[in-house]
């Protein structure tokens, strides 16, 4: 319920007591008329009411401030609901996706509804023109009427080697041109232009680890690292996202950098008595899902307040 009033008496003594004059029953009224209302409030919103009010963090904090307030005083706890509740949100990526740990933590956090067009094993970029599976050819079988578009890829690229050429910026979105930046040209191009207002969201992949595919790294005996490549391309796997990041920075599209500063990399779980938030050394467990859906959540709600009124 929206308003709930907590002391039953507290009530009773503002509705039966406090229209009568003097009195103990009117002095009573006027000591503790404090209602409690709850809230749910947009995000920087500011509560209203008639009378005088007071914020709170919680519950707990009316008792502490109870006694010393004015009479009448409205207690006010901001309950934060997401902006994305009741939103459709479409997911694109690959088997990360597919597992539906973040995304299902994400809908759980915002009350969106969530799409999941995660298929395992797939790559960003086309690697011939057999491969119908990439994320460039998967994105127009979307639905049309999503409000917010997030893909997440760019790890098999890197970690197959049955993988497309890298190429470079210059390759742009050629049709025939089978490179792992052609694609990005392809995929994002096809996406501004399928969702043109929208928010279409490229998250940058999380660290790929040592254990699976080809390694982005290596922890040799001495404690030193070896960055790791991939064997038909020669790229790290820090190539392949700047390639990502240099792309969606082409069409302005919005980057969340799960890289650099979502707080997951493998690189710190290696073996599997040290398993906290992946399952293997890349795919993540229910705790590395919630762990990442908790990241996007303020920085999507900014999005959203980017392309929608609030």
């Amino acid at each position: 319920m929206n308003r709930i009033i907590i002391k039953l008496f507290l009530f009773l003594y503002i509705s039966l007591l406090l229209p009568l004059s003097g009195g103990w029953g009117a002095a009573c009224a006027q000591q503790y008329a404090t209602i409690l209302y709850r809230q749910s409030e947009r995000p920087h919103a500011v509560p209203v009411a008639e009378i005088d009010s007071v914020i709170v963090r919680d519950v707990a904090q009316v008792d502490a401030t109870y006694f010393a307030a004015a009479k009448d005083t409205v207690y006010v706890v901001q309950t934060r609901e997401s902006h994305w509740k009741g939103k459709k949100i479409g997911f694109l990526g690959d088997s990360i996706t597919q597992n539906g740990e973040y995304v299902n933590s994400y809908a759980n956090l915002t009350g969106c509804t969530a799409v999941n067009y995660g298929v395992s094993a797939t790559h960003m970029a086309r690697r011939n023109s057999s491969d119908t599976n990439a994320f460039e050819r998967r994105y127009s079988s979307m639905a049309k009427n999503l409000d917010m578009v997030v893909v997440f890829g760019g790890t098999n690229d890197f970690g197959h080697t049955d993988t497309a050429d890298f190429g470079e910026f210059t390759d742009g979105a050629k049709a025939a041109k089978y490179t792992f930046y052609a694609g990005l040209h392809r995929l994002f191009q096809g996406l501004r232009n399928r969702y043109p207002k929208i928010p279409v969201v490229i998250m940058l992949p999380i660290h790929h680890g040592t254990e699976i595919d080809q390694k982005e790294y290596v922890v040799n005996s001495d404690k030193s690292i070896t960055e790791g490549t991939n064997s038909k391309t020669g790229k790290t796997f820090r190539e392949y996202v700047n390639a990502i990041r240099e792309v969606a920075a082409y069409y302005s599209l919005i980057v969340l950098d799960a890289y650099s500063y979502s707080g997951l990399t493998p690189m710190t779980e290696i073996g599997a008595e040290n398993r906290v938030f992946f399952k293997d050394g890349l795919h993540l467990n229910a705790a590395g899902g919630d762990r990442l859906a908790r990241w996007m959540y303020p920085q999507l709600e900014a999005v959203y307040e980017m392309f929608y009124d609030f």
